[in-house]
């Protein structure tokens, strides 16, 4: 429980209309993927070497909501 607690500190879930998702780490790296009517993953790009604080700020100045820390799609990063 508690591995799980820091690892949510450490990345944060966008959302942008229904399918649209940005997965945000403080490492720099950010996924952004969409989700099918069964909720299967395809994944639309990687970056690395982000700001989390600019680009977290950037996206919610888009319109993005912040959805939580995402955890069910940790295994993206990896």
């Amino acid at each position: 429980m508690n591995d799980n607690y820091s690892k949510a500190g450490l990345q944060r879930l966008f959302q942008k209309g229904v399918n649209n998702f940005l997965l945000l780490h403080k490492n720099g790296k950010a996924v952004a993927f969409q989700l099918d009517q069964n909720e299967n993953v395809n994944i639309v790009g990687r970056q690395t070497d982000i700001s989390f604080k600019s680009t977290g700020l950037s996206l919610l100045d888009d319109g993005w909501k912040c959805v939580g820390p995402g955890l069910e799609y940790s295994w993206l990063f990896e």
